[in-house]
């Protein structure tokens, strides 16, 4: 284009050169032309922050630490669904389970497979599992009422259809079922799982159980290019090293992590001899002649793996004529195996469509159409199943977790459209920015819905969120304090000795003020808030570690400075004790969103009723000027 521009110059100077000057301004632009297309066509969004390797290190270990609350104790005790809460020092567990608690179950194992915690096959069986019994629960026209035991699977009382419980299940769902399809265009075996196995040989030199020389060799092998010989070759003997430094008082998180990465290691080897038995290194002298100078034999996704082995098989018969040096008992070892791989291919991938179809079965069986007052177009809060009755309160704010449920039951063409325009957005002024109020102004709220749904640049909800963070770093910072205050439980106890729960918030942010000054820090407040304002989430996540925030499970519940009122030392609080399901789920979503390029987002959009809907989410924002 420059050339051109300046040529088309060159020839009105020759021809008519009084009309250079008039032309000038037009030969510019036209100059500058693919550089001003491409200024245009750029991505507005900013880039993603480099990790530093401690940080990275630090998500890692805390999505690891969070899927041990799920590994654990989703078990056939509590019929492979998950207890609501853990309290630590001394031990309790509360055996009950709501439709969120499920659906966020059903997504960490998702998240666990990309993090490479679970090979396919494990999370495939798991999956079915919490299925099977979900179809076993009671439910009200399609919804899973409000609490179950998880022992007795018997719902609990009052049976109550709860609206934002079932809008986060079809979001899980919906998730699900597009992910188990997504699964199917990906290998079988990503370099994720060395990753993973890497993650459990920190976490166990963290705990001194390991010298730092085993990691450093792990490291070394189980990051290079052919990682996956590495681990098939490596020696278990290694990790459980009997000169460990470790205390006493971590013997149960060492054995457990001990545990989990001697099967770590196995489940790589059931896995290649499974379903990828040539790259066992029994068959490495096979492996160029399969290859047949191609990249076949490299990974290929999920749904082509069958036909793969089908074409080494004829490979192998060709290998068979022109075998030497004994390779031909090799052959002979491999042939049934290839088969038998191929069988065991085909049935993953048909397991993979049917959870898929049957996530696709039990949403679709959620009709919300009930749940909608339709003389103010709002859903309801829920709908007592035992009297039949609709609660007369109804969700009406935009900035509050119920919109994921309003998104969903419009999604699903259960309400009308108008019913996301008469939710309120009522805005007010915090520290000069505008600011869209919540029910009680706590980083639940706002950033839970953004688990699932995207948040887009410059919009109404993506500038609500940047707010809220911002008003509350600055709360906390005036209290003296870290920030992330939200619905949790505190130190308060009641008499049975469990943790009082409450919705704290931040006043600024709250429609509903209580007059209180609540001084209860929530970490999954922070990790929410990852892809909001991931240096101050760093930052504040390195200090809450630094604290000793960090438990078995990842970070605790909360820390309660309710009791401190010094100004001048610094603030003195109380550790909350305990891990909740849902923020464990949703922290480790998060991170998933973080450090896999938003992929639950992605597997939730994939799903066409969601892109049909998603222009809801671009709304503008109000002017600075309007309140």
């Amino acid at each position: 284009m420059p050339f051109l521009a300046l040529g088309l110059g060159l020839l009105i100077w020759l021809v008519r050169p009084q009309s250079l000057l008039a032309a000038l301004p037009i030969l510019g632009l036209w100059a500058c032309s693919k550089l001003l297309v491409t200024w245009l066509n750029a991505s507005p969004l900013e880039p993603a922050p480099e990790l530093e390797r401690r940080d990275l290190r630090l998500l890692r270990k805390t999505a690891l630490h969070i899927w041990r609350y799920f590994a654990e104790f989703s078990n056939q005790e509590h019929n492979w669904l998950v207890p609501d809460n853990v309290e630590d020092k001394p031990r309790k567990v509360a055996a009950s389970v709501s439709p969120t608690n499920v659906g966020l179950l059903l997504n960490a194992r998702q998240v666990a497979n990309e993090f490479g915690y679970l090979t396919v096959p494990e999370m495939v069986e798991l999956t079915q599992k919490t299925l099977a019994t979900i179809v076993r629960l009671r439910k009200y026209r399609g919804h899973l009422l409000n609490w179950y035991d998880t022992r007795t699977l018997e719902a609990k009382p009052p049976f109550f259809v709860s609206s934002v419980d079932s809008g986060n299940l079809v979001a899980s769902l919906w998730t699900l079922q597009q992910g188990c399809l997504d699964r199917l265009r990906q290998p079988i075996l990503p370099s994720a799982a060395a990753e993973a196995l890497l993650d459990h040989v920190r976490a166990l030199v963290n705990l001194r159980a390991l010298p730092k020389r085993v990691l450093s060799r792990c490291e070394a092998e189980f990051q290079s290019e052919d990682w996956l010989t590495s681990v098939l070759n490596f020696p278990e003997e290694v990790l459980d090293e009997k000169n460990s430094r470790a205390k006493s008082d971590h013997s149960s998180d060492i054995a457990w992590f001990r545990e989990q990465t001697h099967l770590r290691v196995r489940r790589v080897h059931e896995l290649v001899r499974a379903y990828m038995p040539w790259k066992l290194p029994e068959f490495a002298a096979l492996r160029p002649e399969l290859a047949g100078g191609a990249s076949l034999i490299d990974d290929v996704p999920l749904q082509q793996l069958p036909d793969l082995i089908s074409e080494l098989e004829a490979r192998l018969d060709n290998a068979l004529g022109s075998s030497r040096n004994g390779n031909a008992a090799m052959v002979e070892r491999l042939r049934p195996m290839l088969a038998e791989a191929r069988r065991n291919a085909l049935r993953l991938i048909a397991d993979l469509r049917q959870i898929s179809e049957q996530a696709r079965g039990l949403a679709n069986a959620m009709d919300f159409s009930f749940l909608l007052d339709k003389q103010r177009l709002l859903l309801s809060v829920g709908f007592d199943a035992q009297s039949e009755e609709l609660q007369p309160y109804c969700y009406n704010l935009l900035a509050t977790e119920p919109r994921t449920a309003v998104f969903i039951a419009i999604a699903k063409e259960d309400i009308p459209q108008d019913c996301w325009f008469r939710l309120d957005r009522p805005y007010t002024s915090d520290q000069g920015r505008p600011v869209l109020l919540s029910w009680t102004g706590t980083m639940f709220e706002y950033l839970m819905p953004s688990i699932w749904m995207r948040s887009y640049p410059n919009t109404l909800l993506d500038r609500a969120t940047v707010q809220a963070v911002r008003s509350q770093q600055t709360y906390a910072a005036s209290k003296g304090i870290l920030w992330g205050i939200s619905e949790s439980a505190c130190s308060k106890r009641n008499e049975a000795g469990d943790y009082h729960y409450e919705a704290f918030g931040v006043p600024s942010l709250a429609l509903r003020k209580t007059g209180a000054e609540p001084l209860v820090v929530s970490p999954y407040s922070t990790l929410l808030a990852l892809n909001v304002d991931p240096k101050g989430a760093l930052i504040n996540l390195r200090r809450m570690e630094g604290l000793g925030w960090f438990g078995p499970y990842g970070f605790y519940e909360a820390a309660d400075y309710t009791n401190s009122r010094r100004r001048l030392l610094p603030a003195r609080y109380e550790l909350v004790l305990s891990w909740m399901v849902h923020h464990q789920g949703m922290s480790l979503l998060s991170l998933a969103n973080f450090l896999c390029d938003n992929v639950v987002q992605r597997w939730f959009h994939s799903d066409r009723r969601v892109q049909a809907t998603e222009l809801l989410l671009q709304e503008k924002p109000v002017s600075r000027g309007q309140n």
